[in-house]
């Protein structure tokens, strides 16, 4: 029984005595960058230009329409490319 009670306190012991890998993390980044309101500005856009485009698209001529959409993904592919010039 002894041994037992051997085995328990020095395993409980290697477990407190276990310590964690520190971490290399980068700094800090909440994630915005300096184009975040450009990037939201153009987001906007491309959300109220699409339903534009969508409404001309289904009640309206729709080459119009299209164009329109177009116009959208333009905005759209700016917001990528600001997305991938993080400063």
């Amino acid at each position: 029984m002894e041994e037992i009670d051997k085995f328990t306190e020095t395993e409980e012991e290697e477990v407190t005595l276990a310590k964690r890998p520190e971490r290399h993390h980068r700094k800090p980044d909440d994630g915005r960058g300096s184009f975040f309101m450009l990037r939201q500005i153009f987001n906007i856009l491309f959300m109220v230009i699409g339903i534009i485009g969508a409404y001309m698209y289904f009640k309206g001529n729709e080459a119009m329409g299209i164009v329109v959409f177009i116009i959208a993904m333009a905005f759209k592919m700016a917001e990528c490319a600001l997305r991938f010039v993080k400063k």
